[in-house]
């Protein structure tokens, strides 16, 4: 008796919308869901073969595109402004990178031509050693180290690389051990 009283008690306890809801409603969903999954895995779009069912409103249909080309419309004229304006963005990034282009050409030229003016000295110093170079093979190797002694390092170097082995090592011969042994070993690192 009291399990019948409380069936009764959890009957009257569900409104008319829970019972519905419960019954009705929440098995015809998941029907719809099985069927709709069915079809998809089928390969039918659900909503074409849905709308083939519906009247076709021709009113409706010609003022949604109305709207759908206004829109378009407005759209599209927000486009080019913000086409414009990138365009413009992209000009001048354009013409500063034209600028960057320039000055950089500018300043390769100049390099350029300081280095040709560098090679045409190397060339003159070069030539100049080479006669020098001459006028030492003709002299005395005691004079010759004598005025080794006196020249600056680097020119002596330049001048003892062009002179001939011989005379290379008649001057050194000549000179004071320690200057001897360094000349000797700036000729070793040149070659």
């Amino acid at each position: 008796m009291k399990k019948e009283k409380q069936t009764e008690e959890v009957e009257e306890k569900y409104t008319f919308l829970q019972k519905l809801l419960y019954l009705f409603i929440i098995p015809l969903l998941f029907t719809l869901v099985i069927v709709l999954g069915y079809l998809t895995y089928e390969g039918k779009n659900v909503f074409e073969v849905a709308q083939s069912f519906l009247p076709a409103n021709e009113e409706m249909i010609t003022n949604e595109e109305k709207k759908e080309e206004e829109d378009e419309a407005s759209s599209s004229k927000q486009n080019e402004s913000t086409n414009s304006q990138e365009i413009i963005l992209l000009e001048r990034q354009v013409s500063e990178k034209e600028r960057e282009i320039t000055k950089l050409v500018a300043s390769l030229e100049e390099a350029n031509s300081k280095i040709e003016d560098l090679e045409k000295q190397q060339q003159e110093i070069k030539s100049s050693t080479k006669e020098l170079a001459k006028l030492y093979e003709g002299m005395s190797t005691k004079k010759a180290a004598q005025i080794m002694m006196e020249l600056d390092e680097e020119m002596a170097l330049l001048i003892l690389n062009e002179l001939s082995t011989s005379k290379t090592a008649s001057i050194l011969g000549q000179l004071e051990p320690e200057q001897a042994a360094r000349f000797t070993e700036l000729l070793a690192d040149n070659e």
